[in-house]
């Protein structure tokens, strides 16, 4: 499942920049996830470009959020934050919504907009190569319903392709026969119902399945490699008065949304070295934990075995109920054998489960593969970054791939807050440059490896001041050298200062 944004911005009054073709039409490729609907609406909004052309591998607009249907699928960001700040829905049922209410909002912000008349769904974007002597992007594209690839010529690439998007299947489990299904790729035809099942994985998407499914199921098996930290979950519905204030009452729903998105930012602090908010959170996590699991022992497997914020944290009143109950094992010993039917640990256990569910995260660190993307001077930028690790200023671009942006690129997730905040200013800041390009008639923008060398140094230094830079708990954050590649290691905030702006001298324009 491919989730690439890939876009070239086109007006009219850019023709010269002609990049199909066709000299009369230019065209813009992305996905329809939220950066990728972000950035067509702002391109539309900002710059008064509505030519523009959508490659999406799915059926349909949404991303993540349409692709993962497994039971209790939600946002752990209430969803007054987790919608974008020029759209928002006065309507959402409760605090933290599900999945299809949050599909559903993204499929009509597409709509509001026009977006999916400019959507070719069931494409998938294969490769893109620099071409130094027309400077420009070759890309393949696989016209999946037809099975035929076609060559596109662009000038300005924008790749969202989001770090939730390839599920990890351990190759352990591939010697498994019965039914099983990644949580990424769930498989309602599975019947649950009076079965032993067996689920691997103890960080988000487990915390939301197991409460779903413990009462359906005849026994339920959890391994869990490295116990979650979860925290209190205020979740409520909003009531047809509550719903009526935030739609016609002037800034009610506006000061709802800054009271979530100061009480978060405050988090971050917890995620410092020692520092007193980290000492409050791991109190409140302490208090959910003792007062929801009264077995001492179940209550040691389930205390965490590193600093509160090195893995994600995880809100929820459910889950601990849930593997409380007396259909329900927690194993928490080394998975040793995986046979055709059954699952043995290093302790001697030995489960021969009916169904197997893989709540095992996703291949965060192959950032936008299975696409390829041939940089400037030949070189393959994924193998590059997987060598040697990603480097991208402001998470955006990087010195070595011209007319190409990232939303949502290397050190840009968040651990604390709503990425849809990161993904405006993204957006904003990439509106500019391609603004900036305009007014200087410029074919061709690249970064100064200067400032690349010296946005990963900040990265460097900031991130060894947090849990992610310090401890090594085996997080998804990090790669194979330990190096977190995927959060910013300050605030919003400070993210905010440093995109609001663009420094045009870290550039040059051709």
């Amino acid at each position: 499942m491919l989730l690439i944004i890939i876009l070239l911005l086109t007006l009219l009054k850019f023709t010269k920049w002609s990049v199909n073709p066709n000299p009369n039409r230019s065209f813009s490729l992305l996905i329809t996830s939220f950066s990728g609907v972000c950035v067509a609406v702002q391109l539309r909004k900002q710059l008064n470009i509505e030519s523009y052309t959508v490659f999406d591998e799915n059926r349909d607009v949404g991303g993540t959020w349409l692709v993962n249907t497994y039971p209790g699928c939600a946002c752990d960001i209430p969803s007054h934050l987790y919608s974008y700040s020029f759209e928002p829905n006065p309507n959402w049922s409760k605090v933290y919504s599900g999945q299809e209410e949050i599909w559903e909002y993204l499929r009509n912000v597409a709509k509001k907009y026009d977006v999916y008349a400019n959507i070719k769904f069931n494409h998938r974007v294969i490769s893109a190569e620099w071409d130094e002597k027309i400077g420009k992007w070759l890309v393949k594209v696989l016209d999946k319903p037809n099975n035929k690839e076609e060559i596109y010529i662009f000038d300005i690439l924008i790749s969202s392709a989001g770090a939730l998007r390839v599920p990890n299947y351990p190759q352990q489990f591939e010697a498994f026969e019965g039914p099983k299904m990644h949580s990424a790729v769930w498989d309602s035809s599975i019947e649950l119902k009076d079965k032993v099942v067996a689920i691997v994985g103890s960080g988000a998407s487990a915390v939301q399945i197991i409460p779903e499914i413990v009462d359906k199921v005849k026994q339920l098996v959890v391994y869990q490699r490295n116990a979650a930290w979860v925290i209190p979950r205020t979740q409520f519905p909003f009531s047809s008065y509550t719903k009526w204030a935030f739609a016609n009452i002037p800034g009610v729903q506006w000061s709802l949304r800054n009271l979530i998105f100061w009480s978060n930012e405050m988090y971050i602090s917890a995620f410092g070295i020692n520092t007193i908010m980290g000492k409050i959170a791991v109190m409140l996590g302490n208090y959910q934990l003792n007062r929801q699991v009264s077995d001492p022992e179940l209550r040691e497997k389930l205390t965490p075995k590193y600093p509160l914020g090195c893995k994600r944290v995880t809100p929820s009143n459910e889950y601990y109920p849930a593997l409380g109950k007396p259909n329900v094992t927690l194993i928490t010993s080394k998975i040793t054998d995986v046979t055709k039917d059954s699952i043995t640990n290093e302790d001697g256990t030995c489960v021969q489960p009916d169904v197997l569910i893989l709540a095992t995260g996703f291949k965060v660190q192959d950032f936008f593969a299975p696409l390829n993307i041939t940089s400037k001077g030949g070189e393959d930028l994924l193998k590059k970054w997987k060598e040697d690790g990603p480097r991208a200023y402001m998470g955006i671009t990087c010195h070595n791939v011209p007319n190409f942006f990232f939303i949502l690129g290397p050190n840009s997730g968040l651990g604390h807050n709503s990425i849809l905040f990161t993904i405006e200013c993204q957006v904003n800041w990439v509106i500019k440059v391609i603004e900036e390009m305009s007014k200087r008639k410029a074919r061709v923008l690249a970064l100064k490896k200067s400032a690349e060398d010296e946005f990963m140094d900040f990265i460097s230094t900031s991130m060894k001041k947090t849990v992610w830079g310090t401890y090594d708990c085996g997080s998804w954050y990090a790669d194979h050298r330990g190096v977190v590649t995927v959060l910013w290691p300050e605030s919003l905030i400070s993210y905010y200062n440093r995109t609001k702006d663009v420094n045009f001298s870290h550039m040059e324009f051709m």
